[in-house]
Order: C-alpha cells, then structure tokens, then sequence
C-alpha cells in the first residue's frame, strides 16, 4: 500500500510517518513538501492508494490541491490532515470530496483508527460531541433559553435560531425518519457532510443522539412550524 503524505513540516511528516507503519509491513510512505510536489508526483505514479495533505501549506494550499486532485484524479482518495479545527474548513473540505478531515490534535491511536476507516472506503469527519470542545461551532447552546421553559411558537422559533439553513434541513428530513446516506441523497450532498450536520444539530440542541433531537423538534412543534 502506497501513501503520499504532503505536509510543509518535516517534525510532523515524520510523527505521521511513524503512525501509517502501524498499519502494516506492506505500507510505502511518500513525503511531499507541498501541494505542488504532490501534483507533480501524482501524474507519475498511479499506484497510489492514499493522498495525506495538510490544509495550510505555502505555495498551493492544500484546498486548492484537493480540487485538482478530485478533478483529475476522482477514483484517488484525499484526506486532509490539519490543525484547523473550524466547522467550516470542514463542510468546505468533505464538500470538495475529501475521503476525511483529520485534526492534528487527535491522538496517533485516533489517527489510526481514522485511517483505518478511510481505507475501508468510510469517509471521516470528527465527531464534535465528544471532542474536547477545540472545534470552533456556533456554541448557542446553554447560553439561550431553555427549550422546555418555551412554548411551542417560542421553542420552533429558538430552534429556527439555532440552526443555519442547511441543518434545518437535516433535521426536518431527520424527523422523517431518513438515515445519512438517505438525506445526503435527498439534499445533494455527501454523507460525510450530512454526518457533520447532524452532529453540529445534536450540539446545539444539547441532546446525545439523533433520537433526542427528533424528540425535541416534534414536541416543541418545530415540524409544523
């Protein structure tokens, strides 16, 4: 198995060099310095089974690589390994076709497992309700009302506030009862980015799972509001 890693840090390269040899004996790692030494080694290499790229590099960065990667090289799987942890270099990310969006603050055993999910044919997005609270998303909840101390036009309407457009959706589509795979059909989006959704939706609702939510939109009237 061949993987390139691109990052403009040669102490990280090596740490996630380190990390990738736990995969396997049979794992060839590639350094790049750069999305365009990435670009360059691609064109001359169709063997490769993996692109690790970090987001912030000089030159063309690493969404600018991503875009033409996915261009030219579709059947190629893109993950982007960061230290940016905002939502929306996220959804921007796994939009664009990334098979994942790692944070570099995840442990090497969290990268592994990671890994391990993307070379399944998963796509990765970190799960934001139960991270350290690192990831910058609107943080809404326990600093408005309570839903419960409102009542139903008033819950529909803080709900409604809480949300962007696009999660509102997920959450109507969610009370249907549609799985991820389903919704991402329904709005056109990948899964991944759905995943990434309903997770920011279970944060701001200051519920655990998707049931909860769905709980809470129907008994606040969210849906026939």
């Amino acid at each position: 198995m061949k993987i390139l890693i691109a990052d403009d840090h040669a102490l990280f390269r090596q740490g996630l060099l380190y990390t990738l040899q736990s995969l396997g004996d049979d794992v060839e790692v590639m350094e790049a310095n750069n999305a365009a030494e990435v670009l360059d080694y691609v064109e001359g290499h169709t063997d490769l089974d993996l692109v690790l790229m970090d987001l912030d590099m000089p030159g063309i960065d690493g969404y600018s690589g991503l875009l033409k990667l996915r261009e030219n090289h579709p059947e190629l799987p893109v993950v982007i390994v960061t230290a940016s942890e905002y939502e929306a270099d996220m959804l921007r990310i796994i939009e664009s076709g990334a098979s994942g969006y790692i944070p570099k603050s995840l442990s090497s055993s969290e990268m592994l497992d990671a890994l391990k999910q993307i070379l399944d044919g998963e796509i990765f997005v970190p799960d934001l309700s139960s991270t350290s609270g690192t990831f910058q998303i609107r943080q809404i909840t326990g600093s408005g009302p309570l839903l419960a101390s409102l009542d139903k036009n008033e819950a529909a309407a803080e709900i409604r506030s809480r949300l962007t457009p696009r999660q509102l959706d997920v959450l109507r589509l969610m009370c249907e009862g549609m799985s991820n795979k389903i919704i991402a059909h329904n709005l056109g989006m990948a899964e991944g980015t759905v995943k990434i959704h309903v997770t920011a939706i279970l944060k701001e609702l200051n519920t655990t799972n998707r049931t909860q939510a769905v709980i809470m939109a129907k008994e606040t009237g969210f849906i026939s509001a």
